[in-house]
């Protein structure tokens, strides 16, 4: 971040010190010149105690757009308190063994992974990075709490974090599976939580056949990318299955790699490279690469689209929008399309706000991660529209659970893939 970027985030706090008494002004910065004398432990630790500590002490801005936060309404939801208790917990004030501090632990896990925190955060830094951290110091003391074991031991025994091998079920959904013969111009990697979205499966296969794409799907073969085990941070699995999906994709010769869900590219890129697995293929969401079919014209757009989808928002996933820095992909698509009415929520783009269903949050408290979907559900239908378009088998779900009994017979949630597939 530049000069002018950090500037531009403490502007707000330069009025409220010039109004402040010159003995308020010198307490302050006297107490930030002594916080590694104040707050420092002596030892070594994982947890980042540096930011940590920087992020406890801040006025914590952060705190108005943090979607859990507002879900949960109470101030130990707060980027700022959950650093605070992160930083006990890690230098040993708060006993993390101790069973009364349960709920101090199962805090480090109520986060949707959104970063809005790190938009507003002078410092930036994410509180989703600073408690992953910490999570790294629990899980090295084998406190990662019951809830997540589940997960760990589904992704070992099917090779999903599903209690069977998703993947399998290709078969009785209508999917139909290409194998490899090692010599892909792509590969189509499709996500875990995207098989719970067969017809979005099958619109991405129709898509690239379409444009006369040579591509493999390998759902024989194919198994989790491990993101979760990086939200969760059992990084020995996650490491495991980075070596094995690295196996299988240099298998199909493909010098690139599409995926349909924002978290799977995240993994396969920076996430894997955080533990030194580097894949050398270029690895982008698919509808970063449907864009390039359009713009080079292997895809075009040959009929009229239903009255029904003529007016629609977008929900912009967190991943997408934030991790993967791509907000123009969806638009540029829905652009092409003639007599479409695009009506933009106002929290969208890189400022887009949490469906609930990503991190942690959705195994640490399940109303907490609903409650946030319907807080999002209740933003999109604010535009009038009806059709909520995104690209994220997650928000896919998590909007869907969003949903209440009155809403489900005329909201509708489509994948991007699903609209484009009716009008090409």
């Amino acid at each position: 971040m530049g000069i002018e970027e950090t500037l531009k985030k403490y502007s707000w706090i330069v009025p409220l010190l010039q109004k402040a008494d010159r003995e308020t002004r010198s307490i302050l910065m006297k107490n930030l010149r002594q916080r590694k004398k104040n707050f420092f432990p002596e030892g070594d630790f994982t947890a980042d105690i540096d930011n940590l500590i920087k992020c406890m002490l801040c006025p914590n801005m952060c705190r108005f757009d943090c979607g859990s936060l507002i879900a949960g309404n109470t101030e130990s939801m707060s980027p700022a308190y959950k650093a605070r208790i992160g930083y006990y917990l890690s230098v040993g004030k708060i006993d993390p063994i101790d069973p009364a501090n349960k709920d101090f632990i199962d805090l480090m896990y109520k986060c949707s992974n959104e970063e809005n925190c790190k938009i507003w955060c002078p410092f930036d830094f994410s509180v989703v990075s600073l408690l992953e951290t910490v999570r790294d110091d629990l899980t090295s003391k084998g406190l990662t709490p019951e809830y997540l074991q589940s997960p760990i031991l589904n992704l070992k025994k099917t090779q999903t974090i599903e209690d069977h091998n998703i993947f399998k079920t290709y078969k009785e959904k209508g999917i139909r599976n290409i194998e490899t013969d090692g010599n892909d111009e792509i590969y189509y990697y499709i996500g875990c939580e995207m098989m719970k979205f067969p017809e979005v499966v099958k619109a991405n296969i129709e898509l690239l056949q379409k444009a006369g794409i040579k591509f493999s799907t390998n759902l024989e073969r194919k198994m989790c990318c491990s993101g979760p085990m990086f939200n969760i941070r059992d990084l020995e699995t996650a490491k495991e299955f980075a070596e094995k999906n690295k196996q299988l994709i240099e298998s199909t010769g493909a010098n690139l790699v599409v995926s349909d869900c924002p978290g799977c590219v995240l993994a396969l890129t920076k996430r894997y490279e955080s533990i030194d697995v580097k894949i050398n293929v270029r690895i982008i969401h698919i509808v970063e690469y449907i864009t390039q079919l359009f713009d080079e014209g292997k895809l075009s757009i040959n009929k009229d689209i239903p009255d029904e989808y003529k007016k629609l928002t977008i929900h912009d996933p967190c991943l997408m929008a934030r991790n993967l820095n791509d907000i123009s992909s969806i638009r540029s698509i829905l652009y092409k399309i003639p007599g479409i009415e695009l009506i933009e929520p106002t929290y969208n783009k890189e400022l887009t706000h949490c469906c609930g269903w990503s991190g942690t949050l959705h195994w640490a408290d399940r109303s907490l991660a609903i409650q946030e979907a319907q807080n999002r559900i209740k933003e999109l239908k604010e535009t009038g529209a009806n059709n909520f378009v995104s690209a994220c088998p997650l928000c896919e779900l998590g909007l869907k659970y969003g949903l209440t009994e009155d809403d489900n017979p005329y909201i509708k949630i489509l994948d991007l893939s699903e609209l484009l597939i009716k009008i090409l």
